[in-house]
């Protein structure tokens, strides 16, 4: 939706600090673990030996899920080389207590700040960069446009235009939307976009540094807002924490909610 920013989660591939930075083994831990990826970085992984003979690419892939627990203890206990991570926020957790390395020569030595310019401030710690983008996706909000239009609904471009939008679709008896929380992340999104819809972005910014608590009265006005949303039932009645958000986006296509 318009009204709604975009914000793309870029991911960077980081650089671990370790004994074996200048070993002719290259140790690289990934979650690149669906089909797509999986095998676009097994070609990368194969042509980067082919050209590089000398260097043994020890590529380890872990899923998803176990990666965002267990990359806490092998960035302390053996670091690899190069480890795939997060932008943002999440890869600053890690440059602050010293497990991620200062990669702004690289950058510089390929004219990385042209070229990723967008992806660069998400890059980077107090003016130096920790991380090299390779992908990014939209993180935003979908929605069935022609469940719209069959029911005269406009693009809402204001909170109390989608409260409107909301309460028509309930009237034609179509749940407005779908969460999926089985992997608490995706919960995590909505709260970002309530946020930063009722507190601002600057606020959000500064609650992601840990510079507001969570106890803060801005951020339980966040929570009320999200508690309205649901208690009104507009929200699909299935237990989202069965809900994947794969199996998520599929309830939109089969029209059962909307958003």
């Amino acid at each position: 939706m318009k009204y709604v920013k975009l914000i793309a989660a870029s991911i960077g591939l980081s650089v671990a600090l370790s004994s074996s930075a200048f070993a002719r083994t290259l140790v690289i831990n990934s979650d690149a673990s669906d089909p797509a990826p999986k095998e676009a970085w097994a070609e990368i992984v194969k042509r980067f030996e082919q050209a590089n003979p000398d260097i043994e690419v020890k590529y380890n892939l872990y899923d998803h899920e176990s990666y965002k627990t267990t990359i806490r203890n092998w960035l302390v206990t053996s670091p690899p080389d190069v480890v795939f991570w997060y932008a943002g926020n999440r890869m600053k957790t890690f440059v602050d207590r010293g497990l991620f390395e200062d990669v702004s020569d690289m950058w510089q030595e390929n004219n990385m700040a042209a070229d990723f310019a967008a992806a660069m401030p998400a890059m980077s710690v107090n003016g130096k960069q920790y991380g090299v983008p390779y992908t990014y996706y939209q993180w935003g909000i979908y929605y069935r446009k022609d469940i719209f239009e069959a029911n005269g609904i406009s693009e809402p471009k204001t909170w109390d235009e989608l409260k409107v939008a909301a309460d028509k679709l309930k009237k034609a008896d179509v749940t407005p939307f779908t969460i999926g929380t089985k992997y608490l992340w995706t919960a995590a999104g909505w709260f970002d976009y309530l946020n930063m819809r009722t507190n601002g972005l600057d606020f959000h910014i500064q609650l992601m540094d840990g510079k507001v608590a969570y106890t803060d009265d801005r951020v339980k006005q966040t929570f009320a807002n999200w508690l309205n949303w649901w208690s009104r039932a507009t929200f699909l009645k299935i237990t989202p924490l069965i809900l994947g958000k794969k199996r998520s986006l599929s309830c939109i296509t089969d029209r059962r909610p909307c958003i």
